[in-house]
C-alpha cells in the first residue's frame, strides 16, 4: 500500500524584501524547486504553516507570485493546505476558500470558529489535519465557556489551547487515522531569529509543547530556523525557505513526512538549494576588499562591520564592487571609557560653561569629546580637539549674540 507523503513548509513571506532589496526572483525559484520536489517525491499534500505573505495587504506582484506558485504545486500533483499567520490578513487570505478547495488549495483562515478536523486521503491512506490559523489573543473569540462567568486570560497559550480544545477530537471522529496539527505559534524551548516579529514582550507569546499532546505530528510556522521541539521530535518547525535576516546563517529546508498503515514512518528534512545565503564580515575596509578568504562570499547577502578607526569614504559603494549584494555597513567600534575621555577633555579644555546630566554637571567640551570617542572609537586626536573647541566656541558666540 502506498504511503501518504506530506511536505511541511512555512513562512514564505511572499513580497518581502531583504534590506530593501527585492526577493521576487529567489522566492520564485523556491516555489519552482518545491513543485519539482512534489513531482520527484510523489508528494500528496503540501502544508504551509502561516505567513504566506509578508504583509496583511500584499502587493499585486506578491499576489501574482503566490498564484503562480500554487498553480505549479497543484500541477505537480499535490493538494495544498495553508493557514494564515501573524503577517497575513486572515480575511483576505481566506477569500474564496470554498472555491479554491475545489481546485485542491485548502485555506484555513477562519479565526472565529473552532478548527474542524479535515480528512485528507491519498493512495488508500488518510490523515486527519487540524489546522489552526494564527490567533491574536486580543481579538480571538472565547471558544471555551468560562465557569462562573470569570474573565478568561488573554494569552497566546490560552487562545491556542481553547481552539484545540473546542475542535472535535480528530481521533474520535476518524478512529485509527493519524492526526496532524498545523499552527503558527512560538513553542517554549524553540530558537528565534532576528527577522521574526515578536508577538509579546518577555516571551509571553510562548506556548507549551503540551498544547499538542495527542497529535501524531505537528507542523509549525512562525520561527525561521528549522528545528524540533521536545524529545519525541514530532513537533517541528520547517523554518522559512529563504534567509530574511543576517542571523539566519543556518541551512534552509522543508520537512517531508511519510505515513504508512496509520503511523508516521519517516520524518526528514529536504535541504533547500536555492536562495542567497547571508554573511557578516568584520575587519578593516581594505582587508574586506582584498582578502582572498572572502572570495566565497561574493554571491552572498553581505553585512560589513568595519573596524577602521577613521570614517571611510563611500564604504558601501566600494564594497559593492566586490560584493554586489552588500546591503549593510556599520562600524564595530571598540569600547572606550567615558571617564577617561572626560578627564582628557577637562584637561584639554578648561572652562566654566557646563550642562546638566545624570552624573552632575559636566563641561560641554567633555561631553563633546566623549561623543567623538563613541563615534570614532578612539580618544580624540589633536586636530579633532581643535575642531571641537572651535565648535563649542562658535556655539557660545551664537548663544551670546
Amino acid at each position: 500500500m502506498r504511503s501518504v507523503r506530506i511536505v511541511h513548509t512555512s513562512d514564505w513571506h511572499i513580497g518581502r524584501r531583504f534590506e530593501r532589496e527585492p526577493l521576487d526572483a529567489d522566492q520564485r525559484a523556491f516555489l519552482a524547486w518545491l513543485a519539482a520536489q512534489v513531482a520527484a517525491h510523489q508528494v500528496d499534500l503540501v502544508v504551509v504553516a502561516g505567513d504566506v505573505y509578508d504583509r496583511a495587504l500584499p502587493g499585486e506582484e506578491a499576489v501574482a507570485l503566490l498564484d503562480e506558485g500554487l498553480e505549479a504545486l497543484c500541477h505537480a500533483g499535490a493538494a495544498v493546505a495553508l493557514i494564515s499567520g501573524n503577517h497575513d490578513s486572515a480575511r483576505r487570505l481566506g477569500f474564496g476558500a470554498r472555491r479554491q478547495a475545489q481546485a485542491g488549495v485548502h485555506v484555513f483562515a477562519d479565526v472565529a470558529a473552532p478548527p474542524q478536523p479535515w480528512l485528507f486521503e491519498a493512495g488508500g491512506e488518510a490523515v486527519a489535519v487540524v489546522a489552526v490559523p494564527y490567533l491574536d489573543p486580543l481579538t480571538a473569540p472565547v471558544l471555551v465557556p468560562v465557569a462562573g462567568g470569570a474573565a478568561r486570560a488573554r494569552s497566546h497559550e490560552q487562545v491556542l489551547t481553547d481552539a484545540l480544545a473546542a475542535a472535535p477530537p480528530a481521533r474520535a471522529r476518524f478512529p485509527g487515522v493519524p492526526s496532524l496539527a498545523v499552527a503558527h505559534a512560538t513553542v517554549a524551548g524553540s530558537i528565534r531569529s532576528d527577522s521574526e516579529k515578536v508577538l509579546a514582550i518577555g516571551g509571553a507569546d510562548a506556548v507549551p509543547a503540551a498544547c499538542f499532546d495527542g497529535f501524531d505530528a505537528v507542523a509549525l510556522g512562525h520561527l525561521h530556523r528549522p528545528q524540533r521541539v521536545g524529545a519525541e521530535g514530532r513537533i517541528a518547525y520547517s523554518g522559512s525557505p529563504l534567509p530574511y535576516s543576517f542571523s539566519e546563517t543556518h541551512p534552509k529546508s522543508v520537512r517531508l513526512i511519510e505515513l504508512v498503515n496509520g503511523a508516521v514512518t519517516s520524518d526528514r528534512e529536504l535541504p533547500v538549494p536555492v536562495g542567497r545565503p547571508v554573511v557578516t564580515l568584520e575587519g578593516p575596509l581594505d582587508a574586506l576588499l582584498t582578502d582572498p578568504a572572502h572570495d566565497r562570499y561574493v554571491d552572498h547577502w553581505v553585512a560589513a562591520r568595519l573596524t577602521d578607526t577613521a570614517t571611510q569614504v563611500q564604504p558601501m559603494e566600494r564594497l559593492r564592487h566586490r560584493f554586489p549584494r552588500a546591503v549593510n555597513v556599520s562600524y564595530a567600534l571598540p569600547s572606550w571609557s567615558s571617564r577617561d575621555v572626560a578627564t582628557t577633555g577637562a584637561a584639554a579644555f578648561p572652562g566654566r560653561w557646563t550642562c546638566g546630566g545624570d552624573t552632575g554637571e559636566r563641561h560641554v567640551e567633555e561631553a563633546v569629546l566623549a561623543f567623538l570617542a563613541e563615534v570614532t572609537g578612539h580618544a580624540p586626536e589633536g586636530w579633532e580637539r581643535e575642531l571641537a573647541l572651535e565648535g563649542v566656541a562658535a556655539a557660545r558666540r551664537g548663544e551670546a549674540s
